[in-house]
Parts: C-alpha cells; structure tokens; sequence
C-alpha cells in the first residue's frame, strides 16, 4: 500500500526574541491540523547560507518560509530553486523575478494608530514622541509615519528621534538623553520595539527623567523577558505573530499544492495587533484626563486665534474653574499658561522657518501688541526675537 510522503519544508526564523519563537509556534499549530510536513529549521545566518539551500532542494525540499533578514545569498539561492516560497517580515531584490512569492508581515501602520491612539485614551500627554529603529528598517518607518499621521489629526504634533531627523545619532545614548530632556512633559512616546523602550528608560533614569510621570513609554511586542524585567515595567503592543505563522504555513500548504509555478499568486498579507498590554510605564485612562488631552488638542489647534480660557471651557462645556483645577494637576501649568506655550512656540517656528515681519508674526500667531509678543519672548527664552531670529 502506497503512503503519502511528509512534505519536506525548510523553515528560516530568526529566534532571539518572542516574534521567532511565536511564528515557530504558529506554523506548528497549523500543522498540528492534520498536515504532514518534515520540517528543517534553522534560527541564524551563520547558519542559513546558499550552500545550505541547496542542499535542502538536494534532499527533496518542496517549500520554503523563511524569516530572517539578511540572508542574500539565501534568498538568491531560494528565487532561482523556484520552489514555493512564503516570506515572513523580510524583503530583497532577489525575489524581483518571483512574482508567485508570498509574504506575509506585521501590519506597521495598525501598530502606529493602535500605539496613538492607547496614548491619546489615557488623556494626560501635553507632548507625543516616536523613538525608531537605529537600522532604519521599514517597518520602523512605518510604525513611525503612522503614529505621527494619527496625533496630527488628533490635533498633536509628533517629536521624531529616527534616521531622517538625526541620521547617525539614533545610535548615541547622549543624543537620546538630551532628546528626551527637550520633550514638553508629560510626553506619551512610542519606541519602535520592546529593545528601544527599554533604551528609552534606561536614558531616561541617566537624564533624571521619571518613568510615567514625566514621559510614557509605549512598546511593541510585548517580549515578557524586556517588558517584565525592566524597573518600570514596560507597556507593550503585541503584534499577532503566532496568527503570522499560521498563516504562513496555510499559505505555502497551499502554494505547495499548486505543482505548476505559473498557477501560484503572491501577494503581501497584513497580520494586525493582537493586544495591548498596560504595564507599569504608562498611566492609567481617566475620565479627568481625556477631558484634559481633549482641551489639550482644541488649544494646539486654535491658540493663534486669539482664544482664552474660557473658550476652552465651552469647548469642553465644564466650567472654567473645574478646567483650571484639572489641568493644572495633570499638566502642571495653567490653562492660560499652556495657551501662551503654544502660542510662542509658532512664533520660533515662524522666526527660524520665514522671513515675515515681526508685526506680521505678532498679528498671525494671536497678539495684538508686538511690544507684549517682544517681552513675553524675552521672558521665556532670554533672547530679543530679533537675536532669536538670526542665532
């Protein structure tokens, strides 16, 4: 009697922290469904070679899912075996002649708006920043661009310590102190993965700055080895890698089957956020400070049109004494302060960014006094703005 022979798949995934292992674990639950796959798994590039690749289509290989990044010479080998092949998180050139190729990767923009949009519901940030990867990978960008995207149009401007803004210096822990030191506080801030944020506290405590109270760190994917060791606790979004793994092996199960090359369809398929998990580098929601984060984004939005106190108030239909009371213990200065705030900050935008007037600064930006705009200035900054100006 003639029996099905397992099929032989190679499986390539780096292993050093949760987002391997629970891919790994993901393929095996699809397989413990009923498929028979003979499995060749390798965890590193030293490992993972062109050699190494065709010695497993030597051997009977009918498929590939491979998740570790950097492997070109792997990746050449695999594109011209023409085998079924998922990819997992990883891109090269070398698949550019393979359109049959699947991938199947964490969707970055929903980490992004996931990660905004956790840090806009707690409601006591007067400041948001996004902390990205040293190597720049995409999905950093990614992760980044989206998160900025969702506070802009909450009304928030993102601070960006990435490649695009201080090239090299992602990599100095000086350059992060100082950056961080510069933050409006509080400041609710995302770093690219759990490995940042545990960079972030780390400079964080050097620089004297207290972990909530002054900044919020937010994490991505919940690695409970970083996130439950680390002095706060690190609040983490856990994207479903396990779903990402299953999803995977369903896809090559399928491609495998499909003998003719000419029949299979690639594509990229987005895997989403699994869960937040609050930890003890974050607040906690209240209904005091979403009330706050909201007159918070109505004065980032509208301070140069001459608004007051009490306009805030009938935004937010409370009364204006209640406003006063909560603002300044979430924010730690008043209501008028902050309006005042934002509003200089647009005059150094204008100053540094235009050539306009003083007058014309004065007017645009809410005042109608340039010599009350000149000693407001001078008194925040220690410099005339005619010095600010050209410093």
């Amino acid at each position: 009697m003639k029996t099905n022979r397992p099929k032989h798949v190679v499986v390539a995934l780096r292993m050093a922290g949760i987002a391997g292992q629970d891919k790994l674990n993901g393929i095996f639950e699809y397989l413990s469904q009923g498929p028979r796959w003979d499995l060749a798994i390798y965890r590193t590039l030293h490992e993972f070679t062109a050699e190494t690749v065709r010695k497993e289509v030597a051997r009977g290989a009918t498929g590939f899912i491979v998740g570790l990044p950097g492997a070109e010479g792997a990746f050449g080998a695999i594109a011209s075996a023409g085998l079924p092949t998922v990819l997992m998180n990883v891109t090269s050139g070398a698949f550019a002649a393979r359109p049959d190729i699947l991938t199947v990767k964490s969707d970055a923009e929903e980490v992004g708006r996931t990660a905004a949009n956790t840090l806009l519901r707690q409601g006591v940030y007067k400041s948001y920043g996004y902390v990205g990867y040293p190597t720049d990978d995409d999905w950093s960008r990614e992760r980044g661009r989206t998160f900025r995207d969702t506070l802009e149009k909450a009304g928030f401007m993102t601070r960006m310590f990435d490649v695009t803004h201080f090239q090299d210096k992602t990599e100095s822990k000086t350059a992060l102190r100082r950056w961080l030191t510069s933050l409006p506080k509080p400041c609710g801030l995302l770093a690219a993965c759990d490995d940042r944020a545990y960079e972030v506290i780390d400079a964080s405590r050097e620089a004297g700055i207290k972990i909530p109270a002054d900044i919020g760190i937010l994490g991505v994917n919940n690695d409970p080895i970083l996130c439950e060791n680390a002095e706060p606790t690190i609040s983490s979004i856990q994207p479903d890698f396990k779903r990402e793994g299953r999803m995977a092996a369903q896809l090559l199960d399928r491609a495998m089957s499909q003998r003719k090359a000419s029949r299979r369809t690639g594509g990229v398929i987005l895997i989403g956020v699994r869960q937040v998990v609050l930890r003890g580098s974050t607040v906690q929601m209240s209904n005091t400070g979403k009330m706050i984060q909201k007159a918070i984004a109505f004065i980032e939005r509208n301070a140069t049109r001459k608004i007051s106190v009490p306009d805030v108030a009938r935004h937010l239909k409370v009364s204006r004494s209640l406003l006063d009371l909560r603002f300044k213990e979430l924010q730690r200065e008043t209501v008028h302060d902050s309006i005042i705030r934002v509003r200089l900050e647009e005059v150094k935008r204008r100053l540094r960014s235009s050539a306009d007037t003083i007058d014309k600064i004065t007017s645009d930006c809410g005042w109608d006094n340039p010599n009350t705009l000149k000693a407001l200035f001078k008194k925040a900054t220690g410099l005339s703005m005619r010095i600010w100006r050209n410093a």
